[in-house]
């Protein structure tokens, strides 16, 4: 029997080993000019919708084929769809959605789906953040223009708890976490690409 002390080592372990293990393609990701400019006081509309119109189909084909791997897994999935918040900031900015299409279309298992979810789902975090500086600068707000950037809004940091406590446990249970490590760094890979040549 796990007690409490132990799993939270585990648990504080396993999130440290996958934070490190994606820290340079995380980082990599941070330094594209595009990823910059959206926290900048430099940005534009142009810019901020360029963004939102190469993480569209990012979000789609998560959402569509990714999501229902873990549906039995995370119980609160359907709440943490985004997709159509991203498409109505990008009708208020009007601008279209792109017919982009993205390589999240495989049979992933379970734990491969965890770690690309952690991706999307870290994002939630620092979405907060280019909310302020969108805010500030473009004047959009989470009501509009700026939905997507706000996403849980007061529920963000426990929502981000509650997959992170539902994805340790899994890896506790199974002993995948290099499959969940490998799936994080095959999405932060892939918005990578798109950021860098959807911006070209």
């Amino acid at each position: 029997m796990i007690n409490s002390h132990s799993s939270t080592v585990s648990q504080v372990s396993f999130v440290d080993r996958l934070r490190l293990s994606t820290s340079a393609l995380h980082k990599q990701l941070e330094s594209l000019s595009l990823s910059q400019l959206i926290v900048s006081p430099e940005i534009t509309v142009q810019k901020y919708a360029e963004y939102l119109q190469i993480m569209e189909p990012v979000v789609r084909d998560i959402e569509l084929k990714v999501y229902p791997v873990i549906s039995n897994l995370i119980s609160d999935i359907n709440r943490r769809k985004k997709l159509s918040l991203i498409r109505e900031d990008l009708k208020v900015l009007g601008f279209s959605i792109t017919n982009i299409s993205t390589e999240f279309d495989a049979d992933f298992e379970i734990p491969f789906a965890l770690g690309i979810m952690y991706v999307l789902e870290g994002s939630s975090l620092g979405g907060r953040v280019i909310l302020k500086n969108i805010e500030n600068q473009l004047g959009f707000t989470a009501e509009c223009g700026a939905q997507y950037f706000a996403g849980y809004k007061e529920n963000t940091g426990s929502l981000w708890k509650s997959f992170v406590s539902e994805m340790v446990r899994y890896e506790q249970e199974q002993g995948c976490g290099d499959v969940i490590i490998e799936g994080a760094n095959f999405a932060f890979r892939l918005i990578f690409e798109y950021l860098e040549t959807g911006n070209k």
